[in-house]
């Protein structure tokens, strides 16, 4: 039988190798201008915030999406004002599903297309799992991987048929390490890092690359003050887990700010990280245990 010769140019990619980027800055690979972009989780004070204000930065359009319409609502006026770019407030609860899709598809028309999707939902119930109930083990599930799900299926109902876009999932390094009083939650966002790699193995192919972000010891301004000042056993626990971490784990030595993830979700959303795809990467000071 006649082994049929193969178009080594095609087999490489050759034709798409995106050749226009040879002579650029990497900051000009880094400007976002008239991209739309939804952040999930963005109406407090933490990463959500942070990872909408490095994309408006790099002037995307954003749609800010959480649970109470006024936090959001609020954070998308600072936004605007400080950026200049177009900004939409939208009060989604993103553990139902036709809440999750009908957000994406009110982002979608209000920002008139979708290019990039920040999955940033959180919920979780820390302490020892034996203690933990039913609803503790179904809320923090729910929270930290189901949430992701819906969020990523509500994108791809637009990005699949332009063939092309983004979803970065925001998981944790404790997804790929073990810590005491959080078993539910490493659990599942070691289910996020598998979740990323697996939709990004399926949709690369149809043009739409999926990546994710792994936050360490992540401070907001809430936390600091109790982690300074502790007013039960549960803030003094966390400051005792957060301080045995950095003592023994983390080898950068402190603790990060929101921004500094936030950091690399900018990145990953950008044409500079184009040929990254399914790596979840971790941004924790160094956080490893042996």
């Amino acid at each position: 039988m006649e082994v049929q010769e193969r178009d080594w140019s095609d087999v490489m990619g050759f034709d798409r190798l995106p050749t226009h980027i040879v002579g650029k800055r990497v900051t000009e690979l880094m400007d976002l201008t008239g991209k739309k972009a939804i952040v999930i989780g963005a109406g407090g004070d933490g990463l959500g915030q942070a990872i909408a204000n490095r994309l408006a930065g790099l002037g995307a359009d954003i749609s800010l999406v959480g649970r109470t319409f006024e936090k959001v609502e609020r954070r998308a006026n600072e936004i605007e004002q400080r950026w200049g770019v177009n900004t939409v407030p939208i009060a989604a609860d993103m553990s139902d599903w036709d809440q999750v899709h009908r957000a994406v598809r009110d982002s979608h028309t209000a920002l008139g297309g979708l290019d990039i999707m920040v999955n940033n939902p959180v919920m979780v119930v820390a302490g020892p799992f034996e203690q933990h109930t039913k609803e503790d083990i179904d809320h923090t599930m729910l929270g930290s991987l189901t949430m992701m799900m819906y969020g990523a299926h509500a994108a791809l109902e637009y990005l699949l048929p332009q063939g092309s876009g983004k979803i970065i999932n925001i998981g944790a390094v404790g997804g790929r390490m073990q810590h005491r009083g959080l078993v539910v939650y490493n659990a599942a966002k070691a289910g996020v890092i598998g979740f990323t790699r697996n939709l990004a193995h399926e949709m690369a192919p149809r043009g739409v690359n999926v990546l994710g972000v792994a936050p360490g010891i992540m401070i907001k301004p809430d936390m600091r003050e109790y982690l300074l000042d502790p007013q039960n056993d549960r803030e003094r626990a966390a400051r005792g887990a957060v301080v045995e971490a950095i003592d023994n784990y983390v080898q950068l030595g402190r603790v990060g700010l929101p921004e500094e993830i936030a950091n690399m979700v900018a990145y990953l959303a950008t044409e500079a990280a184009d040929y990254m795809c399914g790596q979840t990467i971790d941004v924790a000071g160094g956080q490893f245990m042996n």
